[in-house]
């Protein structure tokens, strides 16, 4: 039986969600230009998927998939497509034995209905908020809480005042439970650093906040390492594919699916296995010397559209299941209940 719970990124994973995108059928009523673009980023993306699926089976993880039941499911309020499932990671987070989800579609679907429904048989903790009502925890980025044990460190990225005091009062539900430390670089955390093991972060930013966050942690600073980007005007890239030539038929389609992928290097935007093994998107070598030093196997594998979706490892997956409790990786900063900005 399945049992939530998480309270690192990198204690033993046993169970995961992967994301994905639309089945090709899904943009049959497209033109065809576009319906041929979109068709090949579907093909390239799926093929990429399956091998880092069968990768995370070898290593003895099991991976839940969205299901696409329906296209109507996925239609905002103007039936145009949203963003889908492929990066979980922004909207959904494992916390200690609850699962909390932010729907990103107008009727509160999110394409894991049926695997939530089994958690909630087994009597697990699920929680699917609810952006329209204000709920204070859909302004708590996932993908910039990075849980480590007792310690809990959530970045605010928010200036306005109404959005910002909903955060604050989202992380400060968790100070009887947390240490909670708020910092405010505006990044997500999984697209700048990542906690390796205990004692270990390899990172590309903010050498100086480490000390304070961190302290005692080795910190390996990867170079700005991200190849074949495209550096043109626009924040999409595909390896091959001219951006000028595309750019109409993105804006037009799938102007908010594709973030900003300048912001992110997906060599640190690692999904950590176990303590042996790590799935990295790109090989580097001083990244993989330090890590075959630590005892630690780099898995390099493929996501060859990371440039469109801006998504990495990380970023693909939720992590639903780790093995080990909840541990106090600094006990020397006292009690629970503490709140740090």
């Amino acid at each position: 039986m399945t049992q939530i719970s998480s309270h690192t990124g990198f204690q033993p994973l046993k169970e995961v969600w992967l994301g994905d995108c639309y089945p090709v059928e899904y943009y049959e009523h497209f033109e065809s230009h576009e319906r041929d673009l979109f068709q090949q980023i579907t093909e390239v993306t799926q093929s990429d998927l399956g091998k880092i699926q069968l990768k995370l089976e070898q290593l003895g993880v099991v991976v839940r998939r969205p299901e696409f039941k329906s296209i109507d499911l996925f239609l905002d309020d103007e039936d145009n497509l949203i963003k889908p499932p492929i990066t979980p990671r922004d909207w959904a987070m494992t916390l200690a034995d609850t699962l909390y989800i932010v729907p990103q579609c107008p009727n509160m679907h999110h394409g894991f209905e049926s695997t939530v429904k089994e958690y909630l048989q087994q009597n697990q903790k699920v929680q699917v908020l609810d952006r329209s009502k204000h709920d204070d925890m859909c302004y708590l980025s996932f993908p910039s809480t990075v849980r480590v044990g007792r310690d809990l460190f959530v970045d605010c990225a928010y200036n306005n005042p109404g959005a910002s005091h909903l955060f604050h009062k989202a992380a400060s539900r968790f100070v009887n439970d947390y240490r909670v430390h708020v910092t405010y670089t505006g990044d997500h955390n999984d697209g700048i650093f990542c906690p390796i093991k205990a004692g270990h972060i390899f990172t590309t930013h903010y050498r100086e906040l480490y000390d304070d966050t961190f302290p005692g942690w080795e910190v390996f600073f990867l170079p700005n390492t991200t190849l074949g980007r495209n550096w043109q005007p626009g924040n999409w890239w595909l390896p091959g594919k001219q951006y000028s030539l595309y750019s109409d038929t993105i804006t037009k389609k799938a102007q908010s699916w594709v973030g900003d992928s300048r912001e992110t290097v997906f060599e640190v935007n690692m999904l950590v296995v176990d303590e042996k093994n790590i799935l990295c998107i790109a090989e580097d070598d001083a990244a993989c010397r330090r890590l075959a030093e630590l005892g630690i196997s780099a898995h390099v594998v493929e996501f060859s559209t990371r440039g469109f979706w801006d998504g990495g490892l990380h970023c693909l997956t939720v992590d639903i299941s780790r093995e080990g409790a909840k541990e106090d990786y600094w006990p020397g900063r006292g009690d629970n209940g503490a709140y740090y900005e």
